[in-house]
């Protein structure tokens, strides 16, 4: 199926690595022009290297923290200016945080800045553009959102994200553009490879938790990343799809 995307501009925030990277493949792969965003140059350039290196466009790298002041909105410029047009954008800078009851003020406020304010900057900066064209695309990578025995403060802010996201899509429908949040269960990452060390951590947690008894690998959730930026997926806008190996920790 062709996916219509060739020439897309797309801005990836944690672009560098993880799930962030294999959606880089994935839309370099479709043709689509990337600017990858993330803290650390050589992480980046070694990201760019690589897509380089395997015959597709090398993007641009954008070097920038999101919880500093107006980060959105800088980021949202300096992306506009290295693409020319942003089309896409993946919000999927994030870390998970356990606070519990007293958790540090700047812990929480580091998170709030990382995926609410940040991701809605980066997003009302580029509307415009993408209404003028009449067509564009937001996704949340949102993690998990559900109640949980220990305050966590990834699941508080993706959930507040998410109803963010949701009032977002009714408002920008009309202009063609759409936003969705996409649930990843345990997809294997740097922040994965610290959770569970050994491999027999692994197979436990599988086996108690994931139905399809195994960890996901980054391209499990950019081809669905790809499907939903593309103008096929035009009349799907506001949800919330997991891609969790059947494990449905989704609060909605």
């Amino acid at each position: 199926m062709d996916l219509q995307l060739e020439g897309k501009g797309a801005l990836i925030t944690g672009g560098g690595t993880g799930i962030g990277f294999g959606i880089a493949q994935a839309l370099a792969g479709e043709g689509v022009r990337l600017a990858l965003l993330g803290r650390r140059a050589d992480v980046l350039e070694a990201a760019a290297d690589k897509l380089a290196a395997s015959g597709k466009q090398r993007p641009a790298i954008i070097v920038h923290d999101l919880t500093a002041p107006d980060a959105g909105k800088a980021i949202a410029a300096e992306a506009i200016a290295k693409l020319g047009e942003v089309d896409i954008l993946i919000n999927n800078a994030g870390t998970s945080d356990v606070m519990g009851i007293g958790g540090d003020e700047a812990r929480w406020q580091h998170a709030y800045a990382l995926r609410v304010v940040a991701p809605r900057h980066l997003a009302e900066a580029l509307l415009p553009g993408m209404r003028q064209r009449k067509y564009g695309r937001i996704i949340n990578i949102g993690g998990t959102f559900e109640v949980q025995a220990i305050i966590n403060s990834a699941s508080v802010m993706n959930a507040a994200r998410t109803v963010y996201s949701k009032s977002l899509s009714h408002e920008v429908a009309k202009d063609g553009v759409t936003v969705n949040t996409i649930g990843p269960g345990v997809i294997i990452s740097e922040q994965i490879d610290k959770i569970f060390p050994t491999m027999e951590a692994r197979e436990d947690y599988c086996r108690k938790n994931i139905p399809v008894g195994y960890f996901g690998q980054p391209e499990d959730l950019a081809v669905l990343v790809a499907f939903l930026v593309s103008p096929r997926a035009r009349y799907i806008t506001g949800e919330v799809i997991s891609v969790d190996g059947g494990s449905h920790k989704f609060a909605f």
